[in-house]
């Protein structure tokens, strides 16, 4: 189906409403944030509402999108991560998991664990970690880590010569990993929770 650039705009402004459990914007506050006029504001609803994308529910903030254009509920999850030797961390949308209950940023995201290396710190393979997006960890936090095109999770303690990943597997006895090459090793974000299904 063909949108108008508008259009589409309209449909990420109602998303963008559903995903934050937010009213719907009024015509007068859609055609602001289009920086258009209220009367073409209304015709990109009726056109849209003609497509089968928007259906109105009558009020001033009646506007919702129809199932088929429902955006899916929850977080992104966005690959796996390794909690083991660092493994690819791709970078789509594998699936996506409720956790509105949890207050967390808007651009906060989950990976899911693959690998032991950090189960003293009661994150375990097949979890879901809750990342929020930092450049920066303090010494010692749990964060995600890209090693080249590679990500795993693990505790961080940043030097200004080298970075250091700690495992926690008493068990197993897993090895620091130390790269000397601080620029080879990116933060992604602060792991703030773990998340298991029963």
């Amino acid at each position: 189906m063909e949108l108008t650039d508008k259009q589409k705009a309209v449909v990420e402004i109602l998303v963008r409403a559903e995903r934050r459990s937010e009213e719907s914007p009024t015509y007068r506050e859609l055609a602001q944030l289009l920086k258009c006029d209220v009367r073409a504001a209304y015709q990109h609803i009726e056109a849209l509402e003609k497509k089968g994308v928007v259906e109105r529910a009558g009020g001033q903030r009646g506007l919702r999108l129809t199932t088929d254009f429902m955006p899916p509920r929850g977080l992104p999850v966005i690959g796996r991560v390794a909690a083991g030797l660092p493994l690819l961390a791709e970078q789509n949308i594998d699936d996506y998991v409720d956790v509105r209950h949890v207050l967390v940023d808007d651009d906060a995201f989950l990976l899911k664990v693959r690998g032991d290396s950090m189960v003293d710190k009661h994150i375990y393979d097949g979890d879901f970690v809750l990342v929020r997006p930092r450049h920066r960890l303090d010494k010692g936090e749990i964060g995600v880590v890209s090693v080249g095109s590679e990500a795993t999770v693990k505790e961080v303690h940043t030097f200004p010569d080298r970075v250091v990943l700690v495992s926690h597997n008493q068990t197993r006895h897993y090895p620091d990993q130390i790269y000397t090459r601080v620029n080879d090793v990116r933060i992604v974000g602060k792991v703030v929770m773990a998340l298991r299904f029963l």
